[in-house]
């Protein structure tokens, strides 16, 4: 469920540690001291956000390749109309 909510805020191009949005309350500050249980949480949550963070550079670069595909498909098929 985490790890779904975390993917759906970086899809909506949200920040996952901003206040207002639900995920920052279930951590604490970086100031504040922190069991084993939080900072194994909050190394998680990293990881997470790390990892999407590359599946959607991933993704936005196969969307550049295919529009470009899809330009390159209309420039053909206008070209070959008779």
């Amino acid at each position: 469920m985490f790890g779904k909510t975390l993917s759906l805020l970086l899809a909506a191009g949200k920040d996952p540690l901003a206040p207002s949005n639900g995920v920052a309350p279930q951590l604490r500050a970086l100031g504040e001291p922190m069991s084993d249980e939080d900072l194994h949480h909050r190394a998680e949550l990293v990881a997470k956000v790390i990892e999407t963070r590359g599946k959607l550079r991933v993704l936005g670069s196969k969307v550049e390749q295919l529009q470009a595909a899809l330009q390159r498909f209309s420039d053909w098929r206008d070209a070959n109309k008779h």
